[in-house]
C-alpha cells in the first residue's frame, strides 16, 4: 500500500491545506483591521459614533446573498458579528450598557461579539442617564423596559435625545422569561439614527402613541393594515382621569411616512393624540 494514500498521510495532508487557508485569512483579517482603524480616525475627525447597526446589517446580508458554500445564514452572522467586534475595538472601544441582569449581559455579548465593552444597568432610567452622559454608547434593554426611559415622554418636535436603532431576539434559553421573552431594543445617543434605505427588504418603526382609546386603535388598524404590533402601555399621566387614554409602544413593519400618520392620528384619535417615532432599521435576514 502506498504510504501517501494512508488515511492518516490523507488526513494531515487536508489539514495543511486547512493551515494554508487559515494563514490567508489571518492576513485578510488584519488587513481589514487596518481599514476599520482609518475608518475610526475619519469617524472621530467628523464625531460620528462607532457603532452603525444599519451598515452591519446591510453587510450581512449582501454577505448572505452572495454566499456560494456550506456555511449557513447563521454561522455567517455568528462569524461577522465577531469580526464587526474586532473591527469596532480599532476604532475604540464600544460601551455597551446591559439592562435586566444576567439576560441582558447574555443577549448582548451573543449580538455584539468579545471584544466591547460591557457594562451591566440597574435599571432603564440609570441606562438613559449614562446614554445621555456618554458614559455609554449602546444601551440593550427589554422591550417592556422602554417607556421607562424618562426621555421617551410626550415629545413630538422629533428631537430626541435617545432613538431605538435595533432589536435582539432572546436565545431559546430565555424563552420562557416573562419581562425578557418579547425581545431587547438597542437605543443609541441621537436625534434620529440613519434610516434603512428605502429599497431595503423589509423596514420595522418603533412609534410611541398617545392620546388613543382602545376603540380609536381599532380603526387606526382598520385604516393602516395589521402590521402593528403592541408591545407596551401605560395609562397617561397627564391625560384627564377616567378617560382611560394610554401612552402605546408600537411595532409596525414597512409603515406609511410619519406626515401620513401624523394626519391619521390627528382624524381617527383627535387633536390631543400624538405620534413620535422612536426609531426604524432593517429586519433581520436571519429568524
Amino acid at each position: 500500500m502506498d504510504k501517501s494514500s494512508h488515511p492518516k498521510n490523507e488526513i494531515e495532508r487536508l489539514r495543511r491545506r486547512l493551515d494554508e487557508v487559515d494563514h490567508r485569512i489571518l492576513a485578510l483579517l488584519n488587513r481589514r483591521m487596518e481599514i476599520a482603524k482609518q475608518i475610526g480616525e475619519r469617524k472621530r475627525r467628523e464625531a460620528q459614533l462607532i457603532f452603525d447597526p444599519i451598515r452591519e446589517e446591510a453587510v450581512i446580508a449582501d454577505l448572505i446573498q452572495r454566499n456560494p458554500g456550506s456555511l449557513s445564514e447563521q454561522g455567517i452572522r455568528a462569524i461577522f458579528q465577531e469580526i464587526f467586534s474586532s473591527s469596532r475595538a480599532q476604532q475604540g472601544l464600544l460601551r455597551i450598557g446591559c439592562c435586566c441582569g444576567a439576560a441582558g449581559l447574555l443577549v448582548a455579548q451573543q449580538r455584539f461579539g468579545t471584544s466591547d465593552g460591557y457594562r451591566r444597568i440597574r435599571s432603564a432610567k440609570e441606562g438613559g442617564r449614562l446614554l445621555q452622559s456618554g458614559t455609554i454608547d449602546v444601551l440593550i434593554l427589554p422591550k417592556k423596559k422602554l417607556l421607562d426611559l424618562s426621555s421617551f415622554e410626550r415629545r413630538t418636535d422629533n428631537a430626541r435625545l435617545l432613538s431605538v436603532c435595533g432589536e435582539i431576539d432572546p436565545p431559546r434559553t430565555l424563552a420562557d422569561h416573562p419581562m425578557v421573552r418579547s425581545g431587547f431594543y438597542m437605543v443609541q445617543r441621537e436625534a434620529e439614527p440613519p434610516q434603512p434605505q428605502e429599497d431595503s427588504k423589509g423596514r420595522k418603526a418603533v412609534f410611541l402613541v398617545g392620546g388613543c382609546s382602545q376603540g380609536a386603535i381599532d380603526q387606526w388598524r382598520d385604516r393602516f393594515g395589521t402590521p402593528w404590533k403592541e408591545t407596551d402601555a401605560r395609562l397617561e399621566t397627564e391625560g384627564a382621569p377616567g378617560k382611560g387614554l394610554f401612552v402605546r409602544l408600537w411595532e409596525a413593519f414597512d409603515p406609511p411616512p410619519l406626515e401620513i400618520l401624523w394626519k391619521g392620528c390627528r382624524e381617527i384619535c383627535g387633536d390631543s393624540a400624538w405620534i413620535v417615532r422612536l426609531g426604524a432599521y432593517p429586519l433581520s435576514v436571519v429568524e
